[in-house]
C-alpha cells in the first residue's frame, strides 16, 4: 500500500528551542511521506535568525522565503519539492494569527500535493516514530473521518484529548468561582476507551491531523478569530459536512507547555472573548435569546477583567511610587 503524504505544519512564534526540538523528532517519523513545513509567525529577529542558523546546519538543503517565493520555488521544482522528508521555512513578515498562519503551511501542503496535515504546536513532543502513520491509518480508515487527534498527555502525565465544548449554561455563568461554590464545575476533558479509536466531540488543536480534501472542502481554516475558539470552529465546519473527529488513543504525543503569566492578562481575555462571540454567532447555532444572554455574560467578564487590569496596574505604580519616595530624605 501506498504510504499517505502527510504535511506536518508547526507555527512558530519566539518558540525557536521548542520548534527546533519538534522538528527534528517529526523528521524521524516512518511509514508515511513526509514534508515539514515551519511557518514563522513574524517573530522578534533574532528569533528568526537562530531558526536560521540552526536549519542552516541541520537541512541545508531547506527552502525558506516568504510564502510567494517558496510556493514558486516548489512549482518550478516538480520532483525535488516532492521528495520525502523535505523541509521548509516560510518568513511572515506579519502575524495575522493562528488559523492564518497555519492556512500559510496548509496551502503549501496543497501545492507538494499532501492529503493530510498535521498541525502541531512547537512545544510538542513526538517520540514515537509511527506516530503519524497511526493516525492516518486511522483517519482514512473511515471516509467521513476529517480530523484525528492523539492521546495528549501533559508532562507529568494528564491527559489533554479529547475534549467537549461548554454547555449553554456553563457559558452563561461564567464566574469560575460560582461553579466551585455549587460544586458543578467540570473538566473540558472527557474520559475515554485508551485501548480503541473512538468518535470525540472535540480534540485538541496543539495537535491534530486534518484531511487535505476536507481543508479544501471548506475553504482552509477559518481566519476570523486571531486567537481561541479554533477548535469549536472546526467541530462546526466538520459537523457541517457531516463528518466526524476521531480519538486515536494509540498514538500518544507530549505537550511540553510550560504556563506563563508573561503578557497582559487583560489583554488576553478580551482577545479570548471576541473570538468567543465570533464563534457563538457565527457557528454556535444558539437561539436569539440564548446569544442575548451569553453577550450580557461576555460584556460583564470583559468589564470584570478590564477593572481588575486597571486596579493592579494602579497597585503597580503606587509601589513604584512609595519606593522612590522612600528614598528622598
Amino acid at each position: 500500500m501506498k504510504n499517505h503524504h502527510v504535511a506536518v505544519v508547526i507555527l512558530n512564534y519566539n518558540s525557536e528551542k521548542d520548534l527546533q526540538i519538534c522538528a527534528e523528532q517529526i523528521s524521524k517519523q516512518e511509514g508515511v511521506h513526509l514534508s515539514t513545513i515551519l511557518v514563522d509567525n513574524a517573530s522578534r529577529t533574532d528569533s528568526l535568525q537562530a531558526i536560521k542558523s540552526w536549519l542552516i546546519d541541520w537541512r541545508p538543503d531547506a527552502v525558506s522565503g516568504p510564502e510567494n517565493e517558496v510556493q514558486s520555488w516548489v512549482r518550478q521544482h516538480q520532483g525535488e519539492s516532492r521528495k520525502n522528508n523535505t523541509v521548509y521555512l516560510i518568513e511572515n513578515h506579519e502575524n495575522r494569527g493562528y488559523s492564518a498562519g497555519n492556512n500559510i503551511g496548509i496551502r503549501l501542503a496543497n501545492t507538494l500535493g499532501a492529503n493530510a496535515v498535521l498541525i502541531a504546536n512547537p512545544d510538542m513532543r513526538i517520540v514515537d516514530r509511527n506516530y503519524l502513520r497511526e493516525l492516518t491509518v486511522n483517519m482514512f480508515s473511515d471516509p467521513h473521518c476529517y480530523v484525528a487527534g492523539s492521546r495528549i498527555l501533559s508532562q507529568d502525565g494528564v491527559d489533554q484529548n479529547p475534549l467537549r465544548e461548554a454547555s449553554f449554561l456553563e457559558e452563561f455563568f461564567w464566574p469560575r468561582c460560582l461553579f466551585r461554590r455549587f460544586g458543578v464545575q467540570k473538566s473540558y476533558v472527557i474520559p475515554c476507551p485508551i485501548d480503541k479509536s473512538s468518535v470525540a466531540p472535540k480534540v485538541s488543536g496543539c495537535c491534530l491531523m486534518l484531511r487535505m480534501d476536507f481543508l479544501r472542502d471548506i475553504g482552509f481554516l477559518d481566519e476570523g478569530v486571531f486567537l481561541y475558539c479554533e477548535e469549536p470552529i472546526l467541530v462546526s465546519m466538520v459537523h457541517r459536512k457531516n463528518g466526524k473527529i476521531l480519538y486515536v488513543p494509540s498514538a500518544i504525543a507530549i505537550h511540553a507547555h510550560v504556563k506563563s503569566e508573561k503578557g497582559d492578562s487583560t489583554k488576553r481575555m478580551l482577545q479570548f472573548i471576541r473570538s468567543r462571540k465570533y464563534y457563538l454567532y457565527t457557528y454556535a447555532g444558539y437561539q436569539k435569546w440564548q446569544l442575548w444572554l451569553l453577550s450580557i455574560s461576555y460584556k460583564t467578564l470583559a468589564l470584570y477583567s478590564i477593572s481588575k487590569g486597571l486596579i493592579t496596574r494602579a497597585k503597580t505604580h503606587l509601589l513604584v511610587l512609595r519606593k522612590f519616595t522612600s528614598k528622598i530624605p
